[in-house]
């Protein structure tokens, strides 16, 4: 079941990557704010999820082969959302899949201040091993709680 959850997950993203760019006008709204994330967005730390991930394929487990699954991973549980969001685009420009940049969007935190969460996690495969290359996490505060713009700073 594991296994084929993941095989329909794959697929689904190289289906998504495959699409053409001169359809950027029909794109998901969500790729529109991937600029904004990564210019006023927080940087995180990688090298303790790239270890992760090199530990992970070691022992075979499924989550490490996907970048999805691996951006699902990095932006974890730590708020949950009655809706979130999750994107993908390949960066590599053919149809092997080699770069991959991942949006996660999280809406309506259960949270007192903080409203939605975003991240761009941008991948790379080394070899056979996916390598996160970029993290960059954003949001925007509750009404009367702080900002409502998409950036990192903190809210009230």
């Amino acid at each position: 079941m594991r296994f084929n959850f993941l095989l329909i997950l794959s697929s689904f993203f190289i289906l998504s990557c495959g699409q053409n760019d001169s359809q950027e006008n029909t794109q998901d709204p969500l790729w529109d704010l991937e600029q904004q994330v990564f210019e006023k967005g927080e940087n995180i730390e990688i090298d303790e999820i790239n270890k992760s991930i090199q530990k992970a394929t070691t022992m075979r487990l499924s989550w490490a082969y996907s970048p999805i699954t691996i951006a699902i991973r990095v932006a974890g549980q730590q708020m949950i959302s009655p809706e979130v969001k999750v994107l993908a685009k390949s960066k590599s420009g053919n149809e092997l899949i080699t770069h991959a940049i991942v949006m996660i969007e999280k809406k309506n935190l259960q949270d007192d201040s903080v409203n939605d969460q975003y991240y761009r996690i941008e991948l790379k495969l080394g070899g056979s091993i996916w390598q996160v290359m970029d993290i960059k996490k954003a949001w925007n505060c509750k009404a009367n709680r702080g900002h409502s713009e998409i950036n990192a700073e903190l809210c009230n």
